[in-house]
C-alpha cells in the first residue's frame, strides 16, 4: 500500500464528499429528488476528464500559471454559487432553479477534485506495477472518503431531527465555502496575481499541515498553519457574506 496515494485520494474525495453530502441532505430537506445528484456527478466526472486531459493547454494560459488560476476560479465560483443558493432560499423559488444551482456546485466541486486525482495517477503511467499499486491504494482512500460522505448524508438526512440538521448545515456550509476561498487565494498568491506577505502566525506546532489530520483539515475547512493577511482577509470576508445571507434567510422565515 502506498500511504501517499491513500492520503491524497482521501483528501480530494473528502473535500468534495463533505460538500456533496451536506448539499444532498439539504436537497432532501427541501423535498428535491436525488436525481439532480446523479446529473451533477456525471457532469463533474466529464469535467474532470476534460480538465485532466487538457492540462498541458490549461497550464500554458496566463503566462504559465493557468492551472493555479483556473483552480482558484473554480473555487471562487463554488463559493459564489453557495452564496447564491443561500439567497435563493430566502423565499419560495421554482424547483428547477434550486436544483440547477446545486447541480452546478456539485459538478464544479467534482471537476476540481476529480482532475486532481487523475493528475496524481498520471504520474504513475510509466510503470504498470507502480500504477497498480497506486490505484489499489487510491481505491482505499476513495472508499474511506466515500464512506465518510455517505455517513454525513445519513446523519443529516435521516438520523438528526430536521431542526438540528439545519443548524449543522448552517455551520458546515459557510466553513467549507470560506475554506475554499482561502485555498483559492493561496493559489493566486502562488501565481503572483495577489501580493504575498509574512504569515500572521504559525500553528504548525499544534497541527502540522504535513500530518494526515492537517491535510484532512485543509481539505475540508482550508486549514493553513501560516496564513497571510490577505488570505485571512478573504476568509473572513467570505465567512461574513455567507453568515449575512443566512441571517437574512432566517429573518425572512421568521417574518
Amino acid at each position: 500500500m502506498l500511504l501517499d496515494a491513500i492520503v491524497i485520494v482521501l483528501r480530494e474525495t473528502l473535500e468534495a464528499g463533505v460538500l456533496v453530502s451536506v448539499l444532498a441532505s439539504l436537497g432532501t430537506r427541501l423535498h428535491l429528488s436525488l436525481r439532480w445528484l446523479g446529473t451533477a456527478l456525471l457532469a463533474g466526472s466529464a469535467g474532470a476528464l476534460i480538465s485532466a486531459f487538457n492540462l498541458g493547454i490549461v497550464s500554458g494560459w496566463f503566462a504559465g500559471v493557468g492551472q493555479e488560476v483556473v483552480d482558484a476560479l473554480l473555487q471562487y465560483a463554488i463559493f459564489l454559487l453557495l452564496l447564491w443558493l443561500m439567497l435563493l432560499m430566502q423565499r419560495p423559488q421554482p424547483e428547477p432553479l434550486l436544483r440547477g444551482c446545486m447541480i452546478a456546485i456539485v459538478a464544479l466541486a467534482v471537476t476540481r477534485e476529480g482532475s486532481e486525482i487523475l493528475l496524481f495517477f498520471s504520474s504513475y503511467l510509466q510503470s504498470e506495477e507502480a500504477l497498480i499499486g497506486a490505484a489499489t491504494s487510491g481505491f482505499v482512500g476513495f472508499m474511506i472518503g466515500l464512506s465518510v460522505g455517505i455517513l454525513c448524508y445519513l446523519t443529516l438526512a435521516v438520523t438528526l431531527q430536521p431542526s438540528t440538521a439545519a443548524r449543522v448545515q448552517r455551520i458546515v456550509l459557510p466553513l467549507v465555502a470560506a475554506g475554499m476561498t482561502l485555498q483559492a487565494t493561496q493559489l493566486l498568491v502562488q501565481a503572483d496575481w495577489l501580493p504575498a506577505g509574512p504569515p500572521l502566525w504559525n500553528s504548525g506546532h499544534l497541527l502540522s499541515e504535513r500530518s494526515i489530520s492537517g491535510q484532512m483539515a485543509y481539505a475540508v475547512f482550508g486549514y493553513e498553519a501560516t496564513p497571510t493577511a490577505i488570505e485571512i482577509g478573504f476568509y473572513i470576508g467570505a465567512l461574513c457574506l455567507l453568515l449575512l445571507a443566512q441571517y437574512c434567510q432566517r429573518a425572512h422565515l421568521q417574518r
